[in-house]
């Protein structure tokens, strides 16, 4: 026991290396949507039932989205410290803690104490479950509560008893896991193997059984009908998530792979993982992970565009990590066959020291702030608009401008920052939000190329508004029509 605290200290104590720090790393995108989210919930009335974002113009934002518990809980967390960027970040590394004692169990269940606890080993420093759990960002939470229900199901399904408190834990936990990112609904495929090793054929006669999948996913299912009726009745009418189904070409597929094996897990675990995939879990639901490997594989090919975005490899992590540590366990018994404790110690000194080395390389270039131009543009906007001014922001559709301007606006173009195809399309996108309303426009330091190719716009642009602010960073344009000689 004493180890495994030390072990959550000590995977605690790292992620919170930074944990000031503004979102501008390399997921910066996806965290200012989170952020956006909190505050409209702290400044709006806390209604947890319409998540907003800032990127509708003067229009409320509401948003379909995955049931918004994590944006919910900072804002909750705002009443009492303000709108920091450190109570987002806390909270995913407190759903990494809450997540490893129950790892630990799992995989003691199936193996034994030494696999699991060198799992936790393993899991604490995978640079994907490293950086992910310090994003503020649902992913994290729906991963810990994914682990709890798979391990309170399977001691459930040693007791299925109605009502009990085993089966509301773990009803629970899938309600909370899928709810929180739909993709959970992956361990749907571990949960039916263990029911039927359980209870084998018969499975389908076990009536605990069936009011456990209803009671599992009623809330999930109510939830993403009221998601999906915002995205269809509130402008802008999104629905996030939506555009992540679909197949990738063969180079699609290989960037996937690559990026699972290398900068996700490392080369070292992946190559330790496939020599745990064959090693046997003696216990009666061995075969666990590999059915969640292989429930998060089929995902992966169907759903190739939402992996393109690295965190939908996180529900890995697990797995990756407890195919790894019983690799190692299996390891350490050869050598303690041979009579040589020091050199079983030596090895997992040897192994977990690169394993380190290897998540510092891949981990630490995701800590770049490669988003303070945003930052900066948007402290610039907060610092000279109106408190209730409209402004465009050029940003590839990377919200970090708006969230940090406080302002409500529009991505320019309004498709998510796509560059236009021409300058009058971009003249004219121009013209219809600042008859919406928008009184500034902004160009990020990504962005600036746009006023180089397309030429007529920037003459538009210089013939017709003042450049108020230029920087390396950004250049803001204010939208009041002058006369420029």
């Amino acid at each position: 026991m004493i180890t495994l605290l030390s072990l959550v200290s000590l995977g605690t104590s790292i992620r919170l290396i930074n944990i000031f720090q503004p979102f501008v790393d390399d997921w910066s995108w996806r965290q200012a949507d989170v952020a956006m989210i909190a505050e409209n919930f702290y400044l709006h009335g806390f209604n947890i039932l319409y998540p907003q974002i800032n990127w509708a113009g003067h229009l409320p934002g509401y948003v379909g989205t995955e049931f918004p518990l994590l944006p919910f809980l900072a804002s909750l967390l705002y009443v009492f410290f303000g709108v920091q960027e450190w109570i987002g970040r806390s909270l995913s590394v407190f759903f990494f803690a809450l997540s490893v004692p129950s790892l630990y169990l799992l995989v003691k269940k199936v193996a034994n104490e030494r696999s699991a606890m060198l799992t936790v080993g393993i899991y604490n420093i995978m640079p994907l479950a490293l950086f992910s759990s310090r994003s503020f960002m649902p992913d994290m939470m729906s991963l810990s509560f994914s682990i709890i229900a798979l391990y309170v199901f399977a001691r459930w399904l040693g007791r299925p008893i109605i009502p009990s408190k085993l089966f509301f834990a773990a009803t629970g936990a899938v309600n909370l896991a899928i709810l929180v990112k739909l993709p959970a609904i992956l361990i749907g495929l571990p949960l039916i193997y263990m029911a039927w090793q359980e209870h084998g054929v018969k499975m389908v006669r076990r009536r605990e059984l069936w009011i456990f999948a209803a009671s599992s996913l009623m809330f999930p299912l109510l939830w993403y009908f009221h998601a999906h009726l915002i995205s269809i009745a509130h402008s802008p009418h999104h629905m996030f998530g939506s555009g992540g189904i679909g197949l990738e070409s063969l180079t699609g597929y290989e960037n996937i792979l690559r990026r699972a094996a290398t900068s996700s897990m490392t080369p070292l675990l992946s190559a330790i993982m496939l020599v745990g995939i064959f090693l046997p879990f003696p216990a009666k639901y061995g075969r666990l992970f590999h059915w969640w490997l292989l429930a998060i594989f089929v995902f992966a090919i169907i759903a190739a565009r939402g992996h393109r975005h690295t965190w939908y490899l996180l529900p890995m992590t697990p797995i990756v990590a407890a195919f790894g540590g019983r690799a190692l366990d299996f390891l350490l018994s050869k050598i303690a066959q041979l009579g040589d404790a020091k050199a079983g110690t030596l090895s997992s000194l040897i192994f977990f020291s690169s394993l380190c080395y290897l998540s510092f390389v891949y981990v630490s270039p995701l800590y770049e702030p490669w988003a303070m131009p945003a930052l900066e543009a948007g402290n610039e906007l907060n610092r000279i608009a109106p408190a209730q001014a409209l402004i465009i922001v050029s940003d590839s559709g990377d919200p970090t401008c708006l969230y940090y301007s406080r302002r409500k606006g529009w991505h320019f173009l309004e498709d998510f920052g796509k560059a236009p195809s021409n300058s009058q399309e971009a003249i004219s996108e121009l013209e219809t939000l600042r008859g919406k309303g928008a009184a500034y426009l902004t160009f990020i330091r990504n962005t600036f190329w746009w006023l180089d190719y397309f030429q007529a716009f920037r003459k538009h642009l210089d013939s017709h508004y003042r450049r108020i602010s230029v920087t390396a960073d950004y250049i803001i344009f204010d939208l009041t029509p002058v006369n420029i000689t």
